[in-house]
């Protein structure tokens, strides 16, 4: 199938754009994602200021701004209880589907010069000092690739072969969550992004720019218990919350859902060790599950990009050493995500707590800089990344 020279497995937001980023830079790189796209992903699709940043870094805004993003200005979480806080965002996020986002992405990495393997499933990956060997898995039978190197951007719960080989005491005692999806028609929705507690868990809800119009996407995080308590099935999922949130079944009445919108995903370990470097980078989910209430992981998907590419870059251009680029990247990768991920999964944790909900809630409100702390506090840092060119 030919040789390049980085192969990027996995086409979603940080995959896609690190390959439309290096691509642009004049190298050969293939983009290899097992399913076919579009589809729809549960995920909030909700692009912070800080997402766009990073589209503007790794030459993507205009792409992206192409699809017309919903603006939101404010947020808004409401406890089960009924109390609200409200929060300026620092300038206008937007709302776009992952529909439409992750085919332009992939689409962008493709017009910079990228080539896209779509329905590939790698099976084997083998790592060199000089270069990386991969198999996958097509219709059409199994196939080998070469490159001088590879970075892992395949999501939360990549093939066996791909996970980190450092050991994980406590993966079987962490809590494991259950995400579900979906986009509604026919809410009147105010240009704000607004979280519904509940307990067990949380319900985002915002505008979104999509194919099909403007729609609404509900996306939830609960805990397993609550799923269960719901009847285990997605859409009894969703019907659930609004039962459990007053405010959020005032908020959805006279909606109607899309059905061929909603999706679901189990297993969703929001606690996992990050792992930025296991034989090659991993960007985005791939290095660890980023709880939404750290603002939003598109975001940090997209920054894992911007921090990765530069020094990938240099060190496909001979300025850097592999053990250069690794050091590099897990520093900054430290130095952006570590607090935000402390800060939100500790968040995380009390605001599925109704009592608690609700004195954090109130604490906010009655002390905005309070609040704008927290906020600023799950957001990733910007840092500086030297190498490349």
């Amino acid at each position: 199938m030919g040789s390049y020279d980085i192969a990027i497995i996995g086409a979603g937001l940080a995959g896609s754009s690190a390959a439309a980023a290096l691509a642009q830079r004049g190298w050969r790189v293939a983009l290899i994602e097992r399913r076919t796209l579009p589809q729809h992903r549960v995920c909030g699709e909700f692009l912070s200021p800080e997402a766009q940043h990073s589209l503007r870094a790794l030459g993507l805004y205009a792409t992206v701004a192409a699809l017309h993003p919903a603006p939101m200005r404010h947020a808004t979480l409401v406890s089960a209880r009924g109390t609200r806080l409200h929060v300026d965002l620092p300038d206008a996020a937007w709302g776009i589907s992952r529909y439409d986002l992750d085919l332009a992405l992939a689409q962008g990495a493709v017009q910079a010069g990228a080539t896209l393997l779509q329905g590939a499933t790698v099976t084997d990956m083998a790592i060199a000092p000089t270069h990386a060997t991969i198999t996958y898995r097509m219709p059409q039978g199994t196939h080998t690739l070469h490159a001088r190197t590879a970075i892992i951007a395949a999501g939360r719960n990549p093939h066996a072969v791909l996970r980190p080989r450092l050991p994980d005491p406590q993966a079987g005692h962490r809590p494991q969550y259950v995400g579900v999806k979906a986009h509604y028609t026919g809410v009147r929705m105010p240009a704000h992004v607004e979280l519904y507690l509940f307990e067990g868990g949380y319900t985002g809800v915002g505008r979104v720019a999509s194919s099909a119009g403007e729609v609404v996407n509900v996306s939830l995080l609960a805990t397993r218990a609550a799923f269960q308590r719901a009847g285990a099935d997605p859409l009894a999922m969703l019907q659930a919350t609004a039962a459990w949130n007053p405010a959020l079944a005032e908020r959805l009445a006279g909606g109607t859902l899309l059905a061929d919108t909603l999706v679901a995903v189990a297993q969703v370990d929001t606690g996992r060790p990050g792992v930025a470097w296991d034989q090659v980078a991993r960007l985005g989910d791939a290095a660890t599950m980023i709880p939404p209430l750290c603002g939003d992981g598109m975001a940090m998907a997209l920054r894992s990009a911007e921090l990765c590419v530069p020094l990938a870059d240099g060190f496909l251009r001979g300025t850097l050493t592999r053990e250069q680029w690794q050091a590099g990247y897990t520093q900054a990768w430290r130095r952006s995500f570590a607090r935000a991920l402390w800060v939100g999964r500790r968040l995380q944790s009390l605001l599925a707590t109704p009592y608690l909900s609700d004195v954090l809630l109130h604490t906010g409100a009655q002390l905005p800089p309070l609040a704008r702390l927290f906020v600023h506090a799950t957001r990733s840092r910007e840092v500086a990344v030297a190498g490349g060119s």
